[in-house]
């Protein structure tokens, strides 16, 4: 069950506040990865820029790489597999965020994913975190009970195309705990928003998209066990399952129903 993780694991991306966005990305070795124009010509968003909405049809809209679609009420974006093997802290990174532990990457901007889902008045929950002041200093800070977000939860799901058909990935067989070989807990999605730093979204600074190792700067944080900065190692790739390196897929995001907290998770 959820406890909150310790300070340490936002510490961090609180540290080194950005003052400016960098224009090249990091140099991460991806191995035999086949990777698209869009990852390979990647430049780093800036954490301002919102481009104008195109329509798409009467229910879709597209913010840059974001879609939303309104009548189904889910923002979408494409990825590529990214990992084969090792530790997983986040599901979804951008080239510029810590793709070396992401199950795949993106080149959608957390901001535009952000903005689409106010458009759509996705429930978020963005005091899930402890923050800092002006000075930066700890601001009093008391652990969120289940009750204040249980209308902020998210479904991600992960589909690809193969012979002409729509496959759906479960989260549950690609992340296991590397202690048990547990899945993951793919109910545990929380709309925890990122937030501005200097007029800058701090998800696209840091190329976070979703995470498990529980950070502030991501917009959609796993909540559930082994999510914190001490056991960084608690989820792996289940290497039989997962897909192969360089696979297309589609994130579509949606907004959960209400989730009732139970007995235990009041005792926590």
């Amino acid at each position: 069950m959820f406890k909150l993780f310790p300070l340490i694991a936002i510490l961090p991306c609180l540290a080194q506040m950005p003052t400016e966005n960098p224009d090249t990305t990091p140099d991460v070795d991806r191995g035999n990865n086949v990777v698209a124009p869009e990852i390979e010509n990647f430049k780093s968003p800036d954490g301002v820029t919102v481009p104008k909405a195109e329509k798409i049809d009467e229910d879709r809209i597209k913010i840059g790489s974001v879609e939303v679609n309104h009548k189904k009420r889910t923002i979408s974006f494409e990825g590529y597999a990214n990992l084969s093997k090792g530790i997983v802290e986040y599901i979804c990174s951008l080239p510029n965020g810590k793709i070396h532990e992401s199950l795949f990457v993106t080149a959608a901007d957390p901001l535009h994913a952000n903005v689409g889902m106010k458009l759509l008045k996705f429930k978020g929950f963005e005091k899930f975190f402890p923050e800092r002041d002006e000075n930066f200093e700890w601001l009093p800070f008391t652990e969120p009970k289940p009750e204040q977000y249980e209308d902020c939860y998210l479904n991600v799901e992960v589909t690809y195309e193969k012979d002409g058909k729509t496959h759906t990935v479960d989260l549950a067989d690609l992340v296991v705990n590397s202690r048990n070989k547990e899945p993951i807990d793919t109910t545990s999605w929380l709309n925890t928003g990122s937030f501005f730093y200097e007029g800058v979204y701090q998800a696209s600074f840091t190329g976070e998209m979703i995470s498990i190792f529980a950070s502030r700067t991501s917009p959609i944080n796993y909540i559930g066990e082994f999510n914190n900065g001490v056991n960084d190692d608690g989820w792996i790739v289940n290497e039989s399952k997962m897909l192969p390196l360089g696979t297309k897929v589609k994130f579509t995001i949606s907004q959960a129903p209400v989730r009732k907290p139970t007995p235990e998770t009041k005792k926590n």
